[in-house]
C-alpha cells in the first residue's frame, strides 16, 4: 500500500469523525475569508455594500445562488463572493483539501485529494434546524445560534439583551421572560425583526424543537387595563399571589388554551371565583383589583 493510499484512508477517517460533530453542532461548519470581500445586500455586484469582512474573518454559510453565498457574521449578514471563501477546518495532508461545492441541495464541503481522481466526502456546512438571538432589531448586532433543546440561561453577554429572532428550517423556539423557563413566554414560530411588547430585551431562557412545541398554558395578570404597566404571569397549577401583586389585576391574558379562574382570597376558592375562559382587557368592577389568587388550567 503506497503512502499517498494510506494518507488517503486516514484523511476519510478523519472526516467521518467530523461529519457527526458537523451535523449536531449549533454552527456546524464555518467559512473565512481568504481577503478584504464585499458583504453586499444581494448575490451580485450590482447590490448594495452593506459592510466588508476580513481576511481570515469567520462567518456561517446558510445559502448560496450562483457563485455568491449568504455568511451570517458578527458585522451586518450578507452575501459575499465565494471567490474569496475557504473551509475553515484544513487538512494536514498537502495533497487534499477542503473545498466549497456550489450544487442544487445548497452549499457543502467536499474533501479533495490529490488529482481528484479518489474518493471524496461531503459535509453539510450548517444544521438546517436552528435559531439565531439577535442584540439589535432586524436581525443585526451581536448574535448566537442554537438548535433544538432547552436552555434555562442565557450565553454570557445576551441575557435581557435579545430584540430580533431568526428562524431556519423547522425549527421553532418558546422564549421566556425568566430563567428556567418560566412566564412570561411565547412561542416564535417565524422569523420576527423586532419581538415588541413583553420580550424585547427580556429574554432569560427558551427552548427550541424542530416542529410544533407542546402547548405551555399561561395566564398574566396585568395591573392597567388592555394589557398595560406591570404583569405577572402562572403556569398551570394554583398559585398565591406574591404580596407585591396581590389586589392589582385589571386585565387577564391567557396563553396557549389556558383558563384562569380568580380569588379575592389568598387561600384559593374562599369566597367563590371568577372564570376567565377568553383574554379580558378590562375585568368586571367586582373584580378589578381584587385578585389574591389563581388557578391556571
Amino acid at each position: 500500500m503506497t503512502m499517498f493510499i494510506i494518507k488517503r484512508i486516514k484523511l476519510l477517517l478523519l472526516a467521518l469523525v467530523l461529519l457527526p460533530l458537523l451535523a449536531t453542532a449549533a454552527l456546524a461548519a464555518e467559512a473565512k475569508a481568504t481577503n478584504w470581500v464585499n458583504v453586499r445586500s444581494g448575490p451580485g455586484t450590482s447590490y448594495s455594500v452593506l459592510d466588508t469582512m476580513a481576511p481570515g474573518e469567520v462567518g456561517d454559510i446558510t445559502e448560496c445562488q450562483g457563485s455568491w453565498c449568504f455568511v451570517e457574521r458578527a458585522g451586518p449578514d450578507g452575501w459575499v463572493s465565494s471567490s474569496y471563501l475557504t473551509a475553515t477546518e484544513a487538512p494536514d495532508d498537502p495533497d487534499c483539501s477542503f473545498q466549497l461545492v456550489l450544487g442544487p441541495g445548497g452549499p457543502q464541503f467536499a474533501i479533495t485529494c490529490g488529482d481528484g481522481s479518489g474518493s471524496s466526502v461531503t459535509i453539510n456546512p450548517t444544521d438546517p434546524n436552528r435559531v439565531c438571538f439577535y442584540k439589535n432589531a432586524n436581525f443585526t448586532g451581536a448574535k448566537f445560534c442554537r438548535t433544538a433543546g432547552t436552555y434555562n440561561t442565557m450565553p454570557a453577554g445576551f441575557n435581557d439583551t435579545v430584540t430580533s429572532i431568526r428562524t431556519y428550517g423547522s425549527a421553532r423556539a418558546r422564549v421566556c421572560e425568566f430563567a428556567n423557563m418560566k412566564p412570561y413566554c411565547r412561542v416564535v414560530s417565524s422569523s420576527e425583526s423586532h419581538l415588541g411588547a413583553y420580550l424585547d430585551n427580556e429574554i432569560s431562557s427558551f427552548r427550541i424543537a424542530n416542529g410544533p412545541l407542546p402547548p405551555m398554558k399561561q395566564a398574566c395578570l396585568f395591573d392597567n387595563p388592555n394589557y398595560g404597566g406591570d404583569h405577572v404571569c402562572f403556569k398551570t397549577g394554583t398559585h398565591t399571589l406574591p404580596p407585591a401583586a396581590q389586589n392589582r389585576a385589571s386585565s387577564v391574558l391567557l396563553l396557549e388554551g389556558a383558563l384562569a379562574r380568580l380569588s379575592k382570597s389568598p387561600v384559593y376558592g374562599i369566597g367563590g371565583v371568577y372564570v376567565v375562559t377568553t383574554n379580558k382587557p378590562v375585568l368586571p368592577i367586582a373584580w378589578n383589583n381584587k385578585t389574591r389568587s389563581i388557578r391556571v388550567e
